[in-house]
């Protein structure tokens, strides 16, 4: 997982991170469950990963949470990413989940492709929001997805 979440960092792309965390860190960050990866069924190396952090410890934004999903560079193109948010989406649900949310820079075409084939919509951009390393400041668009099974019934 470590080295597909470095090919993230490296391509520039899908998170302000700069670094990839320590395993505890990182777990730290995520909600327990669900937490999904991919296996390449030939050889059963990981080829992409899916979990959820939460947006916020207040009680009421419980059901809400943030999308993280990268897929190996070499797999791009090959339905991981598809499979492993639509499972992650079902899996959100199963938990009591009731809004996923993901902040994806402009410039990741495949991200946004991604996300809105699984009925996320944009909801908004945060402008300059953040700043890279190397000074430029990026603007992250907001999407979201809203449970049909879980809190529908109001």
């Amino acid at each position: 997982m470590a080295r597909i979440y470095a090919a993230g960092i490296a391509g520039g792309n899908a998170t302000f991170e700069h670094t990839v965390p320590s395993w505890e860190d990182w777990l730290g960050a995520r909600l327990r469950e669900p937490c999904l990866v991919a296996r390449d069924g030939g050889g059963g190396e990981v080829v992409g990963w899916a979990a959820l952090s939460p947006t916020s410890g207040r009680h009421v934004y419980r059901g809400v949470g943030a999308v993280s999903i990268y897929v190996d560079p070499g797999f791009a193109g090959r339905g991981v990413g598809t499979v492993l948010l639509s499972e992650l989406i079902a899996a959100s649900e199963r938990v009591g989940l009731w809004t996923l949310e993901a902040g994806i820079f402009p410039e990741n075409a495949s991200s946004i492709a991604l996300h809105e084939r699984c009925g996320f919509q944009l909801v908004g951009v945060r402008r300059r929001v953040g700043q890279m390393l190397d000074g430029r400041w990026r603007d992250v668009l907001l999407y979201e997805r809203r449970s049909q099974a879980v809190g529908a019934e109001s």
